[in-house]
């Protein structure tokens, strides 16, 4: 275990038996979409969800789901070769951490290149198509998120937020059709503490004690 300013980093494979017992009982970025109601996909209620978070319940995937993970997790490291190429930085793989402030709470970055900026990277078959559309107009904001999901957008501000970042790249390969996307999304803060944080203080205290 590694100490830094805002979280402690211990250092397990992303995918291992230490880094789901790391998870376990903690919420992590990648649920805090579910559980402030931003993932219209999640059919769970909140205790189911609690009793996932807290490894008294399995989630069950279709096979044809666990193959798409499968291939999104091989795809993982390529992709962070091929960005790291592309901005001509390395990019160093990282572990599991527990934020400080809130123990409660952990994160696993998909990369980081700095002090101050993180990776974030999805692998899905085809391009989300906000993200699709919003690569075909002409003049791009580069500030603008509307055309990131919102789940995924909580995930990236916790995240940076736990590892106290100032900036994420969000990288999602659509590995059929071979295209990357990438933008540098600022951590918003007041987002975090004004209103992601309370929901899942309110979530935990309400179904996770």
């Amino acid at each position: 275990m590694r100490e830094f300013e805002t979280y402690y980093l211990y250092d397990v494979n992303q995918g291992g038996c230490d880094w789901l017992y790391m998870r376990k009982g903690r919420i992590t970025a990648s649920v805090i979409g579910k559980i402030v109601g931003h993932a219209p996909y999640n059919t769970h209620s909140p205790a189911e969800l609690a009793a996932i978070i807290k490894g008294e319940k399995w989630e069950v995937f279709s096979d044809e789901a666990k193959e798409r993970m499968k291939k999104g997790n091989d795809y993982e490291p390529i992709v962070r070769d091929k960005l790291s190429q592309i901005i001509n930085k390395p990019i160093h793989e990282t572990g599991f951490a527990v934020w400080k402030a809130d123990t409660r709470f952990g994160a696993s970055l998909d990369g980081i290149i700095n002090k101050d900026v993180g990776i974030e990277i999805k692998c899905p078959a085809k391009m989300y198509t906000p993200i699709k559309e919003y690569m075909q107009r002409e003049n791009r904001d580069p500030k603008d998120i509307k055309h990131i999901w919102r789940s995924q957008y909580d995930q990236i501000i916790a995240n940076g937020v736990i590892t106290n970042r100032k900036k994420i790249i969000f990288c999602v390969y659509a590995i059929e059709e071979e295209i990357m996307f990438r933008q540098s999304v600022d951590i918003d803060y007041n987002y975090w503490f004004n209103f992601l944080y309370p929901k899942c203080c309110e979530f935990y205290e309400k179904y996770m004690q």
